[in-house]
């Protein structure tokens, strides 16, 4: 259970998904979430409570609404330093960096849960997320192992001929690599651990054994548009039918994001074997 300290968690408002996911794995509802209307898409699960209330988009947040909530803290990252110093005149900011230059993102998230799981009074409860990641891991890691997958190409649709493919200092790598799993992409990413490209440059890491992955939401625009796309029908992987959507993953979360993503990609890889 809970200590008493941790019972008397404060007001916390977040500006990042990450963030509040981690919050709900600790069993703090935060008060507020930027774009909080989004979070069914992208983070889904666990769902967000519905008295959580929405402060609009991350970088043009409605501070009147936010310092009208009277938080007692705020969660940001570096990705809203242009916002710290205005609020900071609504309450105490507590920044955490995940995705930067170390490209460990999952590392960074592990330090980022234990520290704000201490500030909280959460410890318990922070070693034991970390414990269940390396408990489905490890699990996960042996099943894998025995059905012996390909390489795979996780993309991410921004439109009918771009994709965002993650590759070294994505969530994704990091976890990949923790349950033995191969990435077939091999260029070159941004600190966010991903490169935006056209869908022919896709082809060389593409291969007929590839399993090549999309997430949910896909562009309304772009599945109809795929299928007409000779680019697209003609990389290897997509003529031996080694094309599949998986439910939706938050690609820049933490931990809680981190098992999402173990979970429902070894479940489609095992399930293609089953």
């Amino acid at each position: 259970m809970p200590s008493a300290k941790a019972a008397a968690s404060p007001r916390i408002a977040t500006l990042d998904y990450g963030l509040a996911n981690t919050l709900l794995s600790l069993g703090v509802t935060p008060i507020a979430v930027a774009a909080a209307e989004g979070w069914s898409d992208w983070v889904v699960e666990p769902p967000l409570p519905s008295e959580v209330v929405d402060l609009g988009v991350d970088r043009e947040i409605n501070l009147e609404l936010l310092a009208a909530l009277s938080p007692d803290l705020i969660l940001t990252t570096p990705y809203v330093q242009s916002l710290r110093s205005r609020l900071e005149e609504i309450a105490p900011v507590l920044s955490f960096s995940v995705y930067n230059e170390n490209k460990r993102p999952f590392r960074q998230a592990q330090e980022a849960t234990l520290r704000l799981a201490e500030r909280l009074g959460r410890e318990a409860e922070g070693r034991a997320l970390l414990d269940r990641a390396e408990t489905l891991f490890a699990a996960l890691s042996v099943r894998l192992h025995v059905s012996d997958p390909g390489p795979l190409l996780l993309v991410r649709f921004m439109d009918a001929r771009h994709v965002r493919v993650y590759g070294g200092g994505s969530l994704f790598q990091d976890v990949m690599d923790r349950l033995g799993l191969r990435n077939a992409w091999e260029g070159p990413a941004t600190l966010w651990g991903f490169e935006t490209v056209g869908v022919e440059q896709l082809a060389p890491a593409a291969g007929p054994e590839t399993e090549i992955f999309t997430f949910e939401p896909v562009p309304q625009e772009v599945l109809p548009t795929l299928g007409n796309s000779p680019l697209w029908r003609r990389l290897p992987a997509v003529e031996a039918g080694n094309f599949s959507i998986l439910p939706a993953v938050l690609m820049f979360g933490m931990v809680p994001s981190a098992m999402r993503f173990a979970d429902v990609v070894s479940r489609a890889l095992l399930e293609s074997r089953a």
